[in-house]
């Protein structure tokens, strides 16, 4: 009776210890993103593997300790990465590179690089149709810099080499051009030239005319350079909301399409073949944050950005239901 009864205290911790570790895991900030329903009438062979919605809200003030995020980190770790609060007790992400956090290689160049950028897990999407949608606010101290500031990029990976992203949204010029574009595809396991990238560029630049981005040209592959173009949309002041949409259908066949919308105006309308890659294609990375060009010998200053309503989903219909 005795050794009954010790083995059924043993057990009882046993269950009491385990559901403390339970209790650890599902508490706090390791929770959930809100997961999208995918609906019935999109096509099960082409949905997006990611379908969820986060707006930080859940989230405490202070470093961001989330584990839903991965961040590119060399160097300095979640630092760069915090939850803050508006007066009217809306919470968001900010983001911020420093000089010298985070170096790194460029490319196949010796040149370097700083930056601090998060991203959901990597995912295998190829065939797959991805929308996704988030709010950026540069502060009203945010001081611009006349080099490469990329805050978005959607980047398709292959087992070995380096590649360039698909398509990423850049800040040049001191702010005053908005560079949008990426590359289809290529040879990644070594060094291209210029007109070889060329052939797979797909290109649009805008400048700031007076508090507005006006197009100045496209090239989408091996077409020309088009000057015929005639994009607009709001520069947004520092201080206020800007919302991006994307849409993308990574196929190595001729019905792909990348889409690039602005506060509800198309600014970027590609369609054509989106992988192009030699090699085994691996997986693909959903990436924002600041990701700036590093100059030796200059010193810039610091950056911060920040982010809010990351969507991800399978559809346009819903994506566009989702954004506020």
């Amino acid at each position: 009776m005795v050794l009954k009864y010790t083995k059924f205290f043993s057990d009882m911790k046993k269950l009491v210890y385990l559901f403390l570790i339970l209790m650890c895991f599902t508490s706090g900030n390791s929770y959930s993103w809100e997961k999208v329903p995918v609906p019935d009438s999109v096509d099960k062979k082409t949905k997006s593997p990611w379908n969820f919605f986060e707006d930080f809200e859940n989230e405490n003030v202070g470093r961001l300790t989330t584990n839903k995020f991965t961040t590119n980190d060399k160097g300095t770790g979640l630092k760069p990465f915090e939850i803050k609060e508006d007066p009217d007790g809306n919470t968001y992400l900010a983001v911020t590179v420093k000089d010298g956090w985070n170096v790194d290689q460029k490319g196949w160049t010796k040149e370097t690089t700083e930056r601090a950028e998060f991203e959901v897990k990597p995912k295998r999407v190829l065939g797959k149709e991805i929308w996704i949608s988030f709010k950026k606010r540069l502060p009203e101290d945010f001081t611009h810099i006349d080099d490469r500031v990329l805050f978005f990029q959607f980047k398709n990976m292959i087992s070995t080499g380096k590649v360039s992203p698909l398509i990423g949204l850049t800040y040049k010029k001191n702010g005053n051009r908005l560079k949008i574009g990426g590359q289809t595809g290529g040879n990644a396991r070594r060094s291209m030239s210029q007109k070889e990238k060329g052939l797979y560029r797909i290109d649009t630049k805008y400048k700031n005319y007076e508090g507005n981005w006006v197009q100045r040209w496209e090239k989408f592959r091996s077409q020309y350079k088009d000057r015929d173009v005639d994009g607009t949309a709001k520069v947004t002041p520092l201080g206020e909301w800007s919302t991006y949409k994307i849409g993308i259908y990574n196929t190595r066949d001729n019905d792909g399409f990348v889409r690039v919308y602005k506060d509800g105006e198309l600014i970027f309308d590609y369609n054509g073949v989106t992988y192009d890659w030699r090699g085994k294609y691996y997986r693909s990375h959903i990436r924002l944050g600041v990701y700036r060009d590093r100059v030796v010998g200059v010193s810039y200053p610091d950056q911060t950005i920040h982010f809010d309503d990351f969507i991800v989903v399978s559809d346009e219909k819903t994506l566009d239901s989702y954004i506020k």
